[in-house]
This record gives C-alpha cells, sequence and structure tokens, in this order.
C-alpha cells in the first residue's frame, strides 16, 4: 500500500511539472544565478573614500608601530659598524642588508636616492622621519647631521638615544599592561556579573515562586 502511495505521488508531481511546462509554453523555468551583488557592494563599501581614508591611517599606524619597534636595533648595529671603525654608510647599509624590516626598507631607499644624487643625506633622513612620523626618528636624523657636520663621535649619541628609546617602550608597555585591568571592567560588569546573578538568584526564585 505504501509503494502504491509512493507511486500515486510521483505521478501527480510529474502531471503538475508537465502542466506547469505546457502553460509555459514549452519554456525553461529560471534558475537563479549565482548572485554577486553582494561582492560588488562589498567592493563599493571598500572603494568609498571614509573606507579608503581608515585604511590609509590604520596602514600608517601599524608601519609607524614597526618602525619604532625597530629603530633601537637599528642604532645598536648602526654603532657597532661605527664602532669598528666602518662609515655611517656602511654602518646603515650593514643593518638594511642584513634586516628584512619596514624600516631597513625605508632606509634602503632613503640611502638610494641620497647616493644618487636626488636629494642630499640630511633632506633623505628628514623626509623619512616624516613619511614614518616617528619623533625618535627626527632626533635620529638630527643627531647624524650634526655629528656629520661637525665631526662628533655619533657612536655615543646613537647608543643614548637607543636606550632612551627602549624606556620609553617599557614605559608605554607598563602603562598599557596597567590599564588592562580597567578595560576588563566592561566586559565583567556587562557579561560575568549578571550572569553570575541570574545563576545565583535563579533557582532561589524559582524555588519560592514554586513554593507559593
Amino acid at each position: 500500500m505504501d509503494a502504491r502511495l509512493a507511486t500515486c505521488i510521483l505521478c501527480v508531481g510529474s502531471m503538475t511539472y508537465a502542466g506547469a511546462h505546457t502553460m509555459l509554453g514549452g519554456a525553461r523555468l529560471p534558475v537563479a544565478a549565482p548572485d554577486g551583488a553582494g561582492h560588488s557592494l562589498v567592493t563599493r563599501m571598500r572603494d568609498l573614500p571614509p573606507v579608503r581614508a581608515a585604511k590609509e591611517r590604520s596602514l600608517r599606524a601599524s608601519r609607524r608601530d614597526q618602525a619604532l619597534r625597530d629603530l633601537p636595533a637599528m642604532m645598536d648595529v648602526v654603532t657597532l659598524g661605527l664602532s669598528s671603525g666602518l662609515s655611517f654608510d656602511s654602518s646603515l647599509e650593514l643593518y638594511c642588508q642584513r634586516s628584512q624590516t619596514v624600516l631597513a626598507d625605508a632606509f634602503s631607499e632613503a640611502m638610494l636616492s641620497w647616493r644618487m644624487g636626488i636629494t642630499g643625506r640630511d633632506e633623505a633622513l628628514r623626509a623619512l622621519a616624516d613619511e614614518l612620523d616617528v619623533a625618535a626618528l627626527r632626533r635620529f636624523a638630527g643627531a647624524v647631521s650634526q655629528a656629520l657636520a661637525f665631526g662628533s663621535p655619533l657612536s655615543t649619541v646613537l647608543e643614548q638615544q637607543a636606550q632612551a628609546i627602549r624606556e620609553e617602550q617599557r614605559s608605554e608597555l607598563e602603562a598599557e599592561i596597567e590599564r588592562v585591568p580597567v578595560k576588563m571592567l566592561i566586559p565583567l560588569g556587562t557579561l560575568i556579573v549578571p550572569a553570575m546573578l541570574l545563576s545565583i538568584l535563579g533557582p532561589l526564585l524559582s524555588s519560592s515562586i514554586g513554593f507559593r
């Protein structure tokens, strides 16, 4: 009996489809094609000027943070090169060859510009500091310019600057660690505490209601 019922249902379905096919004049029913409207909408959203500006600001901030983290190591390498008798350009080139960082790539481009005579060393270093927007790099550029202009020892100045940058980074890290408990108060007060109160007071309320 079940097999006969299933056969009847299949026959009715086939007749219904055939009737609809005949009413449409033998034309094929439209099949939904993959819709790319969502992808195009996302692409258009990415092309909006505010979105592009926010993305560029994020990239610049990330590049600045990476350069600031790599700056003390660069100063250490240049200081070691100067202490070994190398020139400033040779010491900086040594760092650029041994490092694959954002700062090394930026210094490579700056060195290429002043070696080709497009800009002077001082102008290239200041332009690099302005491009990366790192205050410590501006101090580095000023120290290099003064030392090379007056013949003063540069290794001592760079060593002091590297130590000062590390102390600033350590202070910022400690301040960020101190702010973590304050930031945790928001999810603690909005999510964890209400859930705990509900888990504690829920059974008491339900028992009291059931008792009544």
